[in-house]
Parts: C-alpha cells; sequence; structure tokens
C-alpha cells in the first residue's frame, strides 16, 4: 500500500505542475483533452504486462463500462478547462469534492444509512472548498471553478455507477479503456480529423506533455492499487496530501505566505472530512 501512495503521490505534483506548464498555449481544450487522453492510454498500455490479466465476459460489465466511460469523457473535458484555468493545489483541493458528493448521492439513490460522521464530513469539504473562492471579503467564482465542482460532481455519479468495475479487468488494459473511449468519443462528436490534433500538439511543450501522460497513467494505477491493498480511509486521507504538496511548491515559487497558510488550513480541514467520510 505504502509504495503505492508514494507513486500516486510523487506522480500526481509532477503531473500537475507539467501539465500547468506544457499546455500554456492551448488554442483549443476538447482537443488538449484527447490529446491527453491518448498520450495516457499509450502509457497504460505499457503497464498491461505487470498484472494480471484478466477482462471480462458479461455482457452488463461492458454496458456500464460504457456509461461510464461516456461520462468520463464530459469529466476529463471539464477537468481539463479547470486544470488550464486554476493553480494545481486549489485543483487538488477542489478535487477531492467528489467524496461529498458521492456520500450524498449515496443516501439519495443506494439509500445509504445516514451517517452523522459522514455527513459531518462531506459539509467540512464543501465548507473547505468555499474557503478557496473566499478572497478580499467575497466569494470570487469563475469557469474555472465551476468546470471543477461540475466534473467532480459527474465524477461521483460515474464512481456509484462504477463500483468495483475495475475488478473484472487488468488494471492497464481497464485505464486503457478509461482514457481511449473518451478521447474516441470527444474525437468524434466534435467532428476533428487528425491535422486538427497535430495542429494543436504543435501548440505544446511536448517532453512536458510526454511526462503528464505518463504519470497520469501511472495517478489511475498506482491509486486503484492503493485502494485494493489498504485501508480506505488511510489511502484516502493519504492521496489527498497532494494539496498541501502543490501548496508547498507554489508557496516557494511565489513566496506569498498568507496564500500558502490559507491553503494549509484548507488541506487540513479536506484532510479530516475525508477520514469522517472514510469511517
Amino acid at each position: 500500500m505504502t509504495i503505492w501512495i508514494i507513486v500516486y503521490l510523487i506522480s500526481a505534483v509532477i503531473f500537475a505542475n507539467c501539465f500547468k506548464i506544457a499546455n500554456r498555449g492551448m488554442k483549443d481544450a476538447t482537443i488538449l483533452t484527447i490529446l491527453l487522453e491518448l498520450s495516457t492510454a499509450f502509457f497504460a498500455l505499457l503497464f498491461i504486462p505487470f498484472f494480471k490479466i484478466k477482462i471480462a465476459t458479461k455482457a452488463s460489465v461492458y454496458l456500464i463500462l460504457a456509461i461510464v466511460v461516456s461520462i468520463y469523457a464530459v469529466v476529463d473535458r471539464l477537468n481539463t478547462e479547470a486544470r488550464y484555468g486554476l493553480e494545481p493545489s486549489v485543483y487538488s483541493m477542489l478535487k477531492q469534492l467528489s467524496s461529498a458528493f458521492i456520500i450524498l448521492l449515496g443516501i439519495l439513490f443506494l439509500k445509504e444509512e445516514l451517517v452523522i460522521n459522514k455527513i459531518l464530513g462531506a459539509i467540512i469539504i464543501i465548507f473547505a472548498n468555499m474557503l478557496l473562492a473566499f478572497k478580499k471579503g467575497k466569494f470570487a467564482f469563475n469557469r474555472y471553478f465551476y468546470c471543477s465542482i461540475i466534473g467532480s460532481f459527474l465524477f461521483a455519479i460515474a464512481m456509484i455507477i462504477n463500483i468495483n468495475l475495475e475488478k473484472n479487468f487488468n488494471i492497464g488494459i481497464y485505464t486503457f479503456i478509461t482514457v481511449f473511449f473518451p478521447a474516441l468519443i470527444l474525437f468524434v462528436l466534435g467532428r476533428y480529423k487528425i491535422k486538427d490534433l497535430k495542429e494543436e500538439y504543435e501548440r505544446y511543450n511536448k517532453k512536458l506533455f510526454i511526462i503528464s501522460g505518463l504519470t497520469w497513467a501511472l495517478m489511475l494505477i498506482s491509486s486503484v492499487k492503493a485502494y485494493s491493498t489498504g485501508s480506505v480511509v488511510i489511502v484516502a486521507a493519504m492521496l489527498s496530501l497532494t494539496g498541501v504538496i502543490n501548496s508547498i511548491i507554489e508557496f516557494i515559487i511565489k513566496k506569498d505566505k498568507k496564500e500558502f497558510m490559507k491553503k494549509v488550513l484548507i488541506s487540513i480541514l479536506i484532510l479530516i472530512g475525508i477520514i469522517l467520510i472514510k469511517k
């Protein structure tokens, strides 16, 4: 478990900062999403031999997977927009909203038991994320905040539908499916051509973009392995530390002590909320 948490934290921090720099020349966010998904899908294939080969045989699994993949296409597009406009630390913290949404959706649609500590944890996470938008005495939401929030909500819906779906597949194959087919959906719906992808790709820092694809694949694989081999409470809490680590990196670069302390406080609140939710 520990090694997978470490792999996740390292890859998540590298991904957030490399991707932020790599796509500064972005012209089309949808094509950027497609290119990132395709890059990640390629690296996911390289990890297939490292895990037990397993492929689902039930038609119902593929039906659910088709629904989930369709949702992921929208989620990935929204997250690309959010990552482009938000600091890595802010995006990492907003991403934790998905845990709160999963609890609320579970209560509403899966008739989950109303547990006080889970509800309190969800409220704390939502409150902490509200603080992220509080600047100069007022709330300053922008489209990037909204993209992240909506993306987290849709991701929570996908997770409710997608309970333990990955156990039916080799992790490398499952990761490939969940990034390649969303890319295909966006490509077809956007009526893009191969030349559109090539032209957009030329606008990026290629080395950093390739690193982004590799580290995103590592993130996806290591998070699944971490949850499957360790305590959900410990894993969820540890994975949420990306917000703190990115805040430290941003503090080193920007030297903004006031903003740094605020982000550390918010990260601690999110950490407490996650622990309460996962108990």
